[in-house]
């Protein structure tokens, strides 16, 4: 498989395709597929109909990414992979426009279960009523196979717009995907994957006593879980919520008490504190810290794992969320250079709002907060 990434931070969306698209002509005679991750700030109404101008291809995916990865670069504009398979490897797309419908779940899961030897890439946005993070721990239930190891992916990151409205985004099929996802379907390759954390856990254990969807309401002995937050932002002026992407929450596996996931704080309300993924009653939780020495300490790691996995590989995908990037302050780049210089390959990815994996075990799909997911690929 051929692959390499490119980038353009052209001011308007027309002019940085056509960028990319002189770019790409100059390294390749074909392409079997183009993954984009697209800045918000570009007009996304136009985003289909341009690459359609430009590319005159169906073979994209296209999504938003506040910033993404071109190789050791985080660009603010877009940043294209191209995907060009030389033997049996063979891409195919799989979406839904809306996850509130009712048989989404099912459908996604049957999805899955009719393709257990594929490695998926879910891209998906930040949903409306049913929150996209509590979707996809539904659609692990009806996961049939073990091990889970061949889904992963993020969530669109994106901004509001003057009209209040989120983009985060997915541009498929002349498309624009607002409440759904997309997925990426690869066959005929070998990947390997791992999943960095890095935070470790201090003081006391909490019980959830009270939670629904992304808020958390009480802990042990009916406390407010709300009042133990402030009590953390006292005497801290002009205070952002960002401060608290330092210490997420960490919470314990239901079963056998290991980290199942992070969770990053999005609101402090008087009486909840709403989180960027889903929180359950009688799930048990710390608080957690992390230096950014330790957080690149434990990409270091993985890189390792995942090179002792697979050897050699065609591209990397890196997964990292936005809170993530934030505690590693200037060193945010430190991230993507080790990836590539461990594995000595290509990079794209981008900064999401919550990444999907398999849990350690690899018995369930799971939503995080604040992880970096590593993705080596080739073609077998």
């Amino acid at each position: 498989m051929k692959t390499q990434v490119f980038k353009s931070q052209e001011k308007t969306l027309l002019f940085a395709l056509e960028d990319i698209k002189n770019q790409i002509d100059k390294n390749f005679d074909s392409y079997d597929f183009l993954i984009f991750a697209i800045s918000p700030d570009y007009p996304y109404i136009d985003i289909n109909y341009y690459i359609k101008k430009v590319f005159n291809t169906e073979k994209y995916l296209g999504f938003h990414a506040i910033h993404s990865f071109c190789d050791t670069e985080i660009v603010e504009g877009i940043s294209v992979a191209v995907i060009k398979f030389e033997t049996t490897g063979k891409v195919e797309i799989f979406y839904l426009e809306d996850i509130d419908e009712d048989d989404a779940v099912i459908k996604t899961a049957n999805y899955f279960n009719s393709n257990p030897d594929k490695l998926h890439i879910v891209i998906g946005g930040l949903g409306n009523k049913k929150r996209f993070g509590t979707f996809i721990e539904e659609v692990s239930q009806f996961i049939n196979y073990q091990p889970v190891n061949n889904i992963i992916g993020g969530v669109s990151s994106g901004h509001r717009d003057a009209n209040g409205e989120v983009l985060s985004y997915q541009f498929v099929d002349f498309k624009i995907i607002k409440n759904g996802f997309v997925i990426i379907t690869f066959s005929n390759i070998d990947f390997a994957i791992d999943i960095a954390l890095g935070f470790k856990p201090y003081g006391v254990t909490y019980e959830i006593k009270k939670a629904k969807d992304y808020k958390l309401y009480l802990v042990d002995d009916n406390r407010n879980f709300s009042d133990i937050t402030r009590s953390f932002m006292k005497g801290i002026d002009n205070f952002d919520i960002r401060y608290l992407w330092y210490i997420p929450i960490y919470i314990l596996d239901d079963e056998e008490g290991y980290v199942a996931t992070l969770r990053t704080f999005k609101k402090v309300a008087k009486d909840y504190v709403e989180f960027f993924g889903p929180v359950k009653e009688g799930q048990k939780l710390k608080l957690s810290f992390a230096t950014p020495e330790e957080l690149l300490k434990e990409n270091f790691k993985i890189a390792k794992k995942v090179k002792e996995r697979i050897e050699y590989c065609d591209i990397l995908f890196n997964f990292s969320c936005t809170a993530r990037q934030y505690v590693l302050e200037e060193r945010q780049r430190e991230e993507i250079e080790i990836y590539v210089s461990t594995l000595n390959s290509n990079l794209f990815g981008f900064f999401t709002f919550g990444e999907i994996g398999p849990d350690k075990h690899f018995k369930k799909l799971k939503f995080y907060n604040e992880t970096s997911i590593l993705l080596a690929m080739k073609e077998r």
